[in-house]
């Protein structure tokens, strides 16, 4: 079995694809880099792998260097808000996520800056559904026991997540009102430190990207449930749906897109647009993805990644103030 450390080294290590060192999509730039790709997420977790993997991509075909840097705290509101009051001159994106880009509309009272307002769209990357996993020793085979187990006795439970707000919390909650429980959730600085106290034994069930779950499900550590996508994965095909295991059209999923400043002129978000599309629609960089364990779908135009923000909006603000959860 592939460790971890072993599987997103492996994720890292993607050759570039040839390409003419200066194109005409690098002249939008006036000046050499470097570019900052910020990534709400610590090292090694879902948004992280992915903005190395495609960065290291972007570098040659817009020559300039792009540094990744991660910016973890307030459930991701602390990268949200360095990209949104950054120069809008195409040196400061953002990785943008389900979790800043739509819950924390609904987390955070007052937001410290108008989300829907400073930043724009650029590109679509990947989709990240997520696994239910459960300890290897859980007496649970399949999710439907999981059910009847908690509706029994919901005070012998508890699942954890990342911080309150974030996909794997909404994940959980959602879960918990279509099957009518209540039990105790276990919020977490990072979503892997969850991982590791449910592969201890501490907790019953977390809710894990898939982009990273796969990694513990391939090497045993933990036993999947279901995923929260329309259809099987193909990494993990062995996988059901949490809709095929017992919930019909329960789907929940973060995401990675390429925001930037409300402001960065349109010729630079579309050389951006261009070129991100050119990397993740390719052979080699969709295959990657596809096997961590996330979905790539077609090509978007700014416009598009904005109106994918409105429609999420719409679908999970209303999910995510069920909860009650809140951040100051």
């Amino acid at each position: 079995m592939i460790n971890r450390r072993a599987f997103v080294s492996a994720a890292l290590a993607t050759p570039f694809l040839s390409l003419p060192v200066r194109s005409a999509r690098a002249a939008a730039w006036p000046k050499a880099g470097p570019i900052r790709l910020v990534v709400a997420s610590g090292a090694g977790g879902n948004a992280d792998v992915v903005a190395r993997i495609v960065a290291a991509e972007l570098e040659p075909r817009l020559d300039q260097r792009i540094l990744v840097e991660n910016l973890s705290k307030a459930s991701g509101m602390q990268a949200t808000e360095a990209v949104s009051k950054a120069d809008p001159d195409g040196y400061t994106l953002l990785v943008g996520t389900s979790s800043q880009l739509v819950h924390n509309i609904a987390l955070f009272e007052p937001l410290p800056v108008d989300i829907k307002q400073t930043l724009r769209g650029v590109a679509m990357m990947n989709e990240v559904p997520m696994i239910m996993c459960v300890n290897k020793e859980d007496p649970a085979q399949s999710l439907t026991d999981m059910i009847e187990r908690i509706k029994a006795n919901p005070g012998d439970f508890q699942y954890g997540s990342g911080p309150a707000g974030t996909t794997t919390h909404i994940t959980g909650a959602l879960f918990l009102s279509r099957i009518g429980a209540d039990i105790v959730h276990v919020p977490y600085p990072k979503s892997g430190e969850a991982m590791r106290d449910l592969i201890a034994g501490r907790l019953s069930f977390v809710f894990n990207p898939s982009l990273t779950a796969v990694v513990q499900v391939r090497d045993d550590a933990v036993r999947p449930l279901g995923v929260s996508a329309a259809a099987r994965l193909d990494a993990v095909p062995e996988i059901p749906t949490i809709s095929e295991a017992g919930l019909p059209d329960f789907v929940s999923q973060t995401w990675n897109t390429i925001s930037a400043p409300s402001g960065t002129p349109d010729e630079i978000v579309q050389a951006l647009n261009e070129t991100v599309n050119e990397v993740v629609q390719s052979g080699a960089i969709r295959s990657r993805l596809e096997d961590l364990g996330s979905i790539v779908p077609a090509a978007m135009t700014p416009a598009e990644v904005d109106a994918y923000y409105t429609r999420q909006r719409d679908i999970w603000i209303p999910v995510v103030r069920g909860t009650g959860a809140r951040r100051g």
